[in-house]
C-alpha cells in the first residue's frame, strides 16, 4: 500500500510537538514535524496554562504537516497531560485560562472533600488514587473560591478536548482523559454525578463520554489543515504511551517515564481491593476497554528542575554528560521522590541537599553525585512498587517495559533492572506518539485490535534490553534507604 500519514499532536507539561506517523501497511516510521514550548503563566489569581498560545502553535504545526505531506495525511489526534480543564459558556467562549495542576489552590482539598465523602467511598466508586491536583479537588476549590464561574459555565472540557473543540467545533469528553478526574465510575464510561454533586459541580458541566479510537469531526477552515479527520485518541498522554508499549503477552508491566513516572500493569478490569486503596494505586481507563492499574511517582521532574537550576549557573550544563559522569559515582544517599519538598518548582538541588542534611546522610559534592542520589532513589521506589504488585499478582511478568523520554536514561534503566530483578526493555522513546497513531489506525479500520497495533510497534522500533545483576547490593541499598527515610 502507499504510505499513509497520521499526525500525532503530543503535549506535555513543558512542551509539545507534532509527530508524523508514516505507515506503509507493515511498519510505522515517526518523523517530528514541529516542536513548541508549553508555558505556564503566574497571574494574580495563580498559575495558569497559556492555552491560546498552544492553539496557535498547533495550527502552525498542522500547516507545516500539510505542506510536507499534502494529501497523504489521513487524520490527526491530540493527547496531553491529565486532570486540567477549561470551562466554556453557552456560546462556546472560554471562561478564563485553565489552571495549572501545580497551583496551590488545591492544598488541603483532599481532606476537605473527605469530610463530605469518605476516601474509601471515593476509591470504591472511582478507583483513582488520591492526588491533590485531581480534577475532583480542583473543582472543589473552584466551587469554594469562584462559584460564579461554575454558574456561568455550560460545560467542562479537558485540555485535549478543549483544543479539539477549537479545531473542529465539536465538543467531546474522551474517556481516558476523563478518568484522571477521579469522577468517572470505576471501569465504566459514566460520570459519578452523585459524587460531583457532593462537591458542588452541576451535572450539566459533564457531558457523555466519547470512546477513544473514534473519528469526531474535521478540522475547520483556518486550522492549518482544513477538512482533515480528527480522531479521539487516548487523550491522556499516559494512555497513549501504554498503548504504544511493544508487549507480546496481554496485561504487560509498564513504566511510562517522563516528568512523572507511572508504573503499573495493564488489566482487563479495575482492581479495587482494600490493599490497592491503602497503597494508593489508580485504575485509569485505557484504550479498547483496558484499565491502567498504576501508581504515580515523581519522575524526571527532579532531574528537569535540577537542570533548570544548573543551566542558570552554567548554560553549557549537559544532562547526557552528567549521567555519563554519574556512572562512576558511588554515593549512598537517598530521598523520597514523592516528598512534598520536591513537588513544586524550586531550587531543586538545594531542596535535595536540605533533605539529606535533615536525614543525616552524606552530601553530594558534584552534580553527578546528586544525579545518582535521584536515580537510585527512583529505582528503589520502582522496586517497592513492583514488590507490591507481585504480592497481589502471582503471574506478574518478568519484563518491565519502559517507554517515554526517561527510557533513554541507560543508567536509570540498569539501576531499575538491578533493583527490581526484572528484565527492562527500554523504548520506544516515542511511545506516546506511537500510541496516539495506533488509535488513529483503529479509527480508520487499518488495524483491528490493540494487539495488532503493538505488533506493528515491535516491528518498527528496536528497543534496548537491560538484564538484572548485582541484586544483593540493591537489597542492601533498600535496607539502608528504609532506615534513613524513616527519619525524614
Amino acid at each position: 500500500m502507499a504510505d499513509q500519514v497520521y499526525a500525532a499532536v503530543d503535549i506535555g507539561a513543558s512542551g509539545g510537538r507534532l509527530v508524523a506517523g508514516i505507515y506503509n501497511g507493515r511498519t510505522l516510521r515517526l518523523e517530528t514535524v514541529s516542536r513548541f514550548a508549553n508555558t505556564n503563566i503566574e497571574l494574580p489569581t495563580g498559575w495558569h496554562w497559556n492555552l491560546p498560545l498552544l492553539f496557535a502553535e498547533i495550527k502552525a504545526a498542522l500547516a507545516a504537516a500539510r505542506g510536507q505531506f499534502g494529501d497523504t495525511l489521513v487524520s490527526m489526534a491530540i493527547d496531553t497531560w491529565g486532570v486540567d480543564y477549561g470551562f466554556i459558556d453557552a456560546r462556546g467562549r472560554l471562561l478564563g485560562l485553565p489552571w495549572m495542576y501545580r497551583d496551590s489552590r488545591t492544598d488541603g482539598m483532599i481532606d476537605a472533600v473527605a469530610r463530605v465523602v469518605p476516601r474509601e467511598e471515593i476509591y470504591r466508586r472511582t478507583g483513582i488514587q488520591f492526588l491533590p491536583f485531581n480534577t475532583l479537588y480542583q473543582l472543589a476549590a473552584e466551587a469554594r473560591d469562584y462559584p460564579e464561574v461554575l454558574k456561568a459555565a455550560d460545560q467542562l472540557l479537558f485540555v485535549p478536548d478543549l483544543l479539539t473543540y477549537w479545531l473542529t467545533g465539536v465538543k467531546i469528553t474522551e474517556r481516558t482523559i476523563a478518568s484522571t478526574a477521579q469522577m468517572l465510575k470505576a471501569g465504566q464510561p459514566e460520570w459519578d454525578l452523585e459524587l460531583a454533586a457532593a462537591i458542588g459541580v452541576p451535572a450539566r458541566l459533564l457531558q457523555s463520554i466519547t470512546e477513544p479510537c473514534t473519528i469526531v469531526g474535521q478540522l475547520l477552515p483556518g486550522s492549518g489543515c482544513a477538512g482533515l479527520n480528527v480522531v479521539a485518541c487516548g487523550g491522556h498522554d499516559t494512555a497513549s504511551a501504554v498503548a504504544g508499549v511493544p508487549a507480546t503477552p496481554p496485561e504487560p508491566l509498564f513504566l511510562s517515564s517522563g516528568t512523572w513516572s507511572l508504573i503499573g500493569r495493564e488489566l482487563s478490569k479495575p482492581l479495587l481491593s482494600p490493599e490497592a486503596f491503602e497503597a494508593g494505586f489508580s485504575n485509569e481507563h485505557g484504550l479498547c476497554g483496558t484499565t491502567r492499574f498504576l501508581k504515580n511517582v515523581t519522575g524526571m521532574w527532579l532531574i528537569q528542575e535540577c537542570m533548570r537550576c544548573w543551566k542558570l549557573e552554567d548554560a553549557s550544563a549537559d544532562l547526557p554528560e552528567i549521567i555519563r559522569g554519574a556512572t562512576a559515582c558511588t554515593i549512598e544517599s537517598f530521598i523520597d521522590p514523592d516528598d512534598a519538598a520536591f513537588q513544586k518548582s524550586c531550587d531543586m538541588p538545594a531542596a535535595i541537599v536540605a533533605y539529606l542534611k535533615k536525614t543525616r546522610q552524606p552530601l553530594p559534592v558534584s552534580r553527578e553525585e546528586l544525579t545518582v542520589v535521584i536515580l537510585q532513589s527512583l529505582a528503589l521506589r520502582y522496586r517497592a512498587l513492583v514488590s507490591q504488585l507481585r504480592g497481589w499478582m502471582p503471574d506478574l511478568p518478568d519484563t518491565l517495559h519502559v517507554v517515554g523520554g526517561g527510557s533513554q536514561n541507560a543508567l536509570l534503566n540498569q539501576m531499575t533492572a538491578d533493583a527490581t530483578g526484572l528484565q527492562v526493555v527500554a523504548g520506544p522513546v516515542e511511545a506516546t506518539a506511537a500510541g496516539n497513531i495506533l488509535a488513529q489506525l483503529l479509527a480508520a479500520k487499518e488495524i483491528r485490535s490493540l494487539e495488532e497495533g503493538r505488533a506493528i510497534v515491535r516491528t518498527s522500533f528496536e528497543p534496548r534490553t537491560f538484564a538484572p545483576g548485582n541484586m544483593a547490593a540493591w537489597d542492601e541499598k533498600m535496607t539502608r534507604s528504609k532506615q534513613v527515610l524513616a527519619n525524614a
